[in-house]
């Protein structure tokens, strides 16, 4: 059995995984031990659902060669830049210059005044309210300004008429600022209320020819996320929209600038981190009475309260972020991998047609597949694509739509090109060789539509290794997996190319699993110390099914919820975790326990 633990927790906190967004990145402290148990130094290591890189950045840093494929413009460009290294000092010399010009092509768009002195200064980033309306009296209510409990609750009714407040009925006027944060006199940041020469600039901003220059893609009816996140009822039908007029401009500026750069590598660099601001740098930025709540990458979501951020120290922050990332993925590799010639390269291409690719020439595969209909790239990737001038191809997405005219057909869709990017997968790995996919769903059907897709490739049924793989939550939101139904933890299947000689893989027949009958043994079997949340659990059960050989098409993450509770056990809702001390021991008799025989964790 491989070196490599059942369960392997690698939180997303680190310098590399925090430099750019990505949807679901992968760490790379939970990829480079499966490479280094797998690979040799200088061996190939490929990734077809590539993404943001982040396979291909664990084998540079393992000392391998890396082969990146995917049909994300946005990835390759993230990717790239987390791979071009540069002079540390030139990258902040040149940071600074262009910021410099930047500043000066917009003006004084930023300058406000403190209210204590009176005197010049910059803003920092302002605070931006819906505006609703009363129905019923039609006055306007600024969303902030009523908000409750210190700013941690929403409004409950109009402050006029008393009618009570409805956020999805209730029509919206114009956004409006409610607080600028400036450096006060003594050095510190202090907030005021907006001042008469921030509505000058920002009714300026709005009137500036240079609005029609902004780079911008449409977010039509086509797109799945335009439905997804109301985008028609919102008045968000392109990019551009999600930007205040002061940072259109200033963005536009900066990556002009950016664009006058002459050497190549320094430019990527300075577009990488560019790109890494753009949705602190929207309306998408979220503020809390607490602290700012960063952008949903999954959504085109705005909050009724949000930032509209000085995106110049955005920028210099993010270039000292690159500098970080760089100290981990090049000035941390171990000794020996400076010995090997390291190769890193990235395809735009489909993972079911590696055809730049040739028979038996990758040494391990380790990848990620899109999770079914959970997200949808290709839309939100268009964010930043608009500026790279280059767009992922939706056609050739793994994703199945839940709504428009693509629902139909949708899983077929799916599965086929999932069985063609394994058969493509088994054709370039070497004869005995391994492939370790991520991945993780509440539902059983896409298990075993995983399953079946393996199997078809042609992968030895007997899975190597299964482990859980534990990315850490940043929320409570995220950890309360049991109130929002969706898994929180993913499984990472290692299977085996049969090996020179072999006349056929070992396939065992796959029977339909009784989804009672894993959950009953699950919960009998609970290891209270390992199993954190309902995740796990299910988690848990998965992987047991797949060493068995059993499908399970019929089991969803909400039966482990319901079987759960019904045993007693309860979710912690401060922690988000299962609760231990308040369940109820389930009452089994012997020959109950007799047949429960599964270890959910060993």
């Amino acid at each position: 059995m491989p070196n490599i633990p059942d369960v392997i927790v690698a939180p997303r906190t680190d310098r590399i995984y925090n430099c750019h967004a990505y949807l679901t990145k992968v760490p790379v402290a939970a990829i480079r031990p499966f490479i280094e148990e797998f690979t040799s130094p200088g061996e190939v290591v490929l990734d077809p659902f590539a993404g943001s890189g982040m396979t291909g950045i664990s084998a540079t840093m393992s000392g391998r060669r890396a082969w990146m494929s995917d049909i994300s413009a946005l990835g390759q460009h993230i990717a790239l830049g987390y791979l071009t290294e540069v002079d540390v000092k030139e990258f902040r010399e040149t940071s600074e210059a262009v910021v410099a010009q930047a500043r000066k092509a917009i003006g004084d768009f930023y300058t406000t005044r403190r209210s204590s002195d009176g005197q010049p200064a910059e803003m920092i980033r302002t605070v931006w309210s819906f505006t609703y309306v009363c129905p019923k009296c039609k006055k306007e209510m600024v969303y902030f300004k009523a908000l409750r409990n210190g700013g941690t609750a929403q409004p409950d009714a109009c402050p006029g008429c008393k009618t009570r407040f409805e956020k999805r009925s209730w029509q919206t006027a114009d956004d409006v600022p409610v607080q600028v944060v400036v450096h006060g006199e003594a050095g510190r940041q202090v907030e005021q209320e907006p001042q008469e020469i921030d509505w000058r600039s920002i009714e300026a901003a709005k009137k500036d020819g240079r609005q029609e220059q902004v780079p911008s893609l449409p977010i039509d009816e086509s797109r799945e996320m335009y439905r997804r996140s109301a985008l028609g009822k919102h008045g968000l039908p392109e990019t551009k929209s999600f930007f205040s007029p002061r940072n259109a401009i200033a963005l536009m500026e900066l990556w002009r600038a950016i664009e006058r750069v002459e050497k190549t590598q320094m430019k990527r660099k300075l577009q990488f981190a560019f790109t890494a601001i753009l949705p602190r740098a929207s309306r998408r930025y979220q503020w809390s009475a607490q602290r700012p709540l960063n952008a949903q990458n999954q959504t085109y979501y705005i909050s009724p309260v949000y930032y509209e951020w000085n995106i110049f120290e955005l920028f210099q922050r993010k270039v000292e972020a690159a500098i970080r990332s760089d100290d981990e993925v090049f000035r941390g590799m171990p000794l020996f991998a400076n010995s090997v010639k390291v190769k890193a390269k990235y395809d735009l291409s489909s993972a079911d047609s590696l055809t730049h690719l040739k028979n038996s020439s990758v040494d391990y595969i380790f990848t990620d597949p899109p999770f079914g209909s959970n997200i949808f790239y290709s839309d939100m990737n268009l964010f930043q694509e608009a500026w790279l001038g280059t767009t992922t191809d939706p056609e050739r997405e793994a994703v199945m739509h839940t709504t428009g005219k693509k629902k139909n057909g949708a899983a077929e869709r799916y599965e086929t090109l999932l069985q063609g990017a394994f058969s493509e997968a088994y054709r370039v790995l070497k004869p005995g060789r391994f492939m370790s996919v991520v991945f993780g769903n509440s539902s059983g059907n896409i298990w075993g539509l995983v399953q079946r897709a393996l199997r078809a490739a042609g992968f030895d049924s007997t899975p190597t290794h299964v482990a859980i793989l534990d990315k850490g939550q940043r929320s409570v939101k995220g950890l309360n997996s049991g109130s929002e139904g969706v898994v929180t933890v993913d499984l990472v299947l290692t299977i085996q190319k049969p090996s020179n000689g072999s006349n056929s893989p070992k396939k065992i027949e796959s029977r339909q699993a009784d989804p009672n009958e894993l959950l009953k043994s699950a919960i009998t079997q609970l290891d209270e110390t390992k199993a954190r949340n309902p995740s796990y659990v299910y988690a848990a059960v998965i992987r047991e099914a797949i060493k068995r050989h059993q499908l399970v098409d019929h089991l969803h993450f909400t039966d482990v919820l319901i079987a759960l509770r019904n045993t007693g056990y309860i979710i912690d809702p401060k922690t988000g975790l299962l609760n231990i001390a308040h369940r109820a021991m389930p009452q089994t008799s012997e020959a109950d326990s007799a047949s429960a025989n599964l270890p959910l964790f060993r």
